[in-house]
């Protein structure tokens, strides 16, 4: 056989593998749509990495009842205070600005240390629930306490208590691995937050709490969603 005639059939049985494993390639699985309005992101490597990329964000909003009470404690010793005031109309701004003032340092760095680990929890999970939650604690929780509360109050327990009820529900609902281990987590160490819905301690806005905590719960149903599929 001569060279050009080898060759054409070296050629030729090249083509025919070439054909032959085309033919028996598995067809590439179609790509899920992305949800409406939701644009491609890179996948994220879990529960961790979305910690770590949101660890922050609960330290920033700190950052100004921090600065208010600093402001309140060094200029005017203690008497800067921003409360809503229970259905009047001087009492309207407390609703956006009383979740950020505090009765002092005591009372800031308790609902600090309790905001950033309950929001920690929550941003393990999503920073779109974070967002939907605090705001209701923080916009709901003040509307509710200008409406109905007995008396005038401030300061951000309101929201860590929006936050804990939906940590206590979300898992339960959902029913996946991570949100129902968070739950039980928080049941298990947090359940004593409970007692502040009641009015056990005094000079303690238990209103407030309680506020929170059924906006917590509403913030849960309110977020959650049944899965495809599902009857």
């Amino acid at each position: 056989m001569s060279d050009p005639e080898l060759q054409a059939r070296l050629d030729q049985l090249a083509a025919e593998v070439e054909q032959e494993t085309v033919a028996h390639r598995p067809a590439k699985a179609p790509l899920e749509p992305l949800p409406k309005g939701q644009a491609a992101t890179p996948r994220q490597g879990g529960m961790l990495a979305r910690w770590k990329s949101n660890a922050l964000l609960p330290v920033q909003i700190l950052a100004v009842p921090w600065i208010q009470e600093i402001v309140d404690q060094v200029f005017f010793r203690g008497q800067w205070n921003l409360p809503v005031h229970p259905r009047t109309l001087e009492g309207i701004p407390g609703i956006f600005l009383s979740a950020f003032s505090h009765g002092g340092f005591g009372h800031l760095i308790g609902n600090s240390i309790a905001f950033v680990l309950f929001s920690w929890l929550i941003l393990a999970k999503s920073r779109r629930d974070f967002w939907i939650t605090f705001c209701i604690g923080w916009l709901g929780g003040g509307l509710a306490t200008w409406l109905l509360g007995p008396q005038s109050a401030h300061g951000l327990s309101g929201v860590v208590y929006t936050l804990f009820g939906y940590l206590l529900v979300i898992g339960w609902l959902e029913k996946r691995i991570i949100p129902l281990l968070i739950s039980v987590f928080v049941l298990v160490n947090y359940s004593a937050f409970i007692w502040g819905v009641f009015p056990t301690q005094p000079m303690v806005a238990w209103w407030g709490h309680l506020f929170g905590f059924v906006l917590g719960i509403f913030a849960a149903y309110g977020i959650y969603r049944e899965p495809a599929g599902k009857a």
